[in-house]
């Protein structure tokens, strides 16, 4: 089955994680939104990939979304660096 995977990531983390994608050769689509508690600046990637590719995306991810937000006083975990959907697809095509 395809998939699609939406990663909400910092504007700060996006050049990474879309180079992380491309070395891998996987192909994302790139938007710029707005959101979350301050309404800060993010990037929306929008990435289609098989079911067995969906791990190594996430990995990708992962390994990469990683700004320098630390956790606010009396937090015991960092802000999340990347908000991710992966979501059944019937089908997609590049054109």
């Amino acid at each position: 089955m395809k998939k699609l995977i939406i990663a909400v990531v910092q504007n700060e983390d996006a050049d990474s994680v879309v180079d992380a994608l491309l070395e891998d050769e996987f192909r994302a689509t790139r938007l710029a939104s707005t959101g979350g508690f301050l309404r800060r600046g993010n990037t929306t990637l929008m990435i289609g990939a098989d079911d067995n590719q969906v791990d190594r995306i996430l990995d990708l991810i992962r390994l990469h979304a990683r700004s320098g937000s630390v956790p606010e006083e009396g937090a015991t975990t960092p802000p999340a660096a990347a908000t991710v959907f992966v979501l059944d697809l019937e089908e997609y095509q590049r054109l």
